[in-house]
């Protein structure tokens, strides 16, 4: 049994070169042969290791069904109708459009963002039909967070796509500032339902930390140095 001298590998008899490193094997003790039989393949295999991103998309969506049929069946069973099952269904399509339909299509993130918001709606849609509450509920409270929410994440998006030249500082700063003001937008919109229009009182404590926050982070934008360090830490 021999082994190269520079690579280690095992060397199959008389075998006149490493077939791992081609370093040239001297042995008196091993007579040359023309065509050894070599141990191992000839060639590497290379597996593909990618994935059917939008075949696994639709076998989880057909695994969806599963839960939806069954809760179906069992309103049925026990209310004779249909009933609070369209919860579920509602619910299952937020699920899809969120997570499952990037995977299976490719459409512009404004197209993703309007799918999402109309799924949303229509679970809150079901929610107020089978707990009959209010219109309002529904039009000065659900609706208008969810869009505030949509047009945040897709700002969100915005600001992290590869063609955005902003400075990732700077995209943090109003990243926070967003935040802190969905937040007393929220405020808004209770006390708009609650038919009570006044300052904002609990939100202040999650805005003023934001913009504290972002005024920080546009002064270490300013230092050349620390920004630098930033960036190699997190590989941006």
């Amino acid at each position: 049994m021999s082994y190269c001298v520079n690579c280690g590998v095992e060397l199959q008899k008389s075998e006149p070169r490493c077939p791992l490193c081609g370093t040239e094997v001297l042995n008196p003790n091993e007579l040359h042969e023309e065509k050894p039989i070599r141990p191992y393949p000839a060639h590497v295999e290379h597996l593909d290791k990618s994935i059917d991103r939008r075949y696994i998309a639709s076998f989880i969506s057909l695994l969806l069904l599963i839960p939806l049929f069954t809760a179906m069946l069992a309103n049925v069973l026990v209310s004779k109708q249909l009933t609070w099952s369209y919860i579920v269904l509602g619910g299952e399509l937020v699920l899809f459009t969120v997570f499952l339909l990037p995977m299976i299509t490719r459409m512009p993130k404004v197209l993703y963002m309007v799918i999402d918001t109309v799924s949303v709606s229509v679970l809150l849609l079901l929610i107020r039909v089978l707990t009959k509450s209010s219109w309002d509920w529904l039009f000065l409270l659900g609706l208008p967070i969810t869009v505030l929410t949509a047009l945040m994440c897709w700002f969100f998006s915005l600001m992290a796509s590869p063609k955005c030249r902003i400075p990732v500082l700077v995209r943090f700063t109003f990243a926070l500032a967003c935040v802190g003001l969905l937040v007393v937008a929220i405020e808004f919109f209770i006390g708009l339902y609650r038919h009570v229009i006044a300052w904002p009182t609990w939100s202040l404590y999650v805005l003023f930390p934001c913009l504290v926050l972002a005024s920080s982070l546009l002064i270490l934008n300013r230092r050349a140095r620390v920004k630098e360090e930033i960036r190699k830490r997190f590989y941006f």
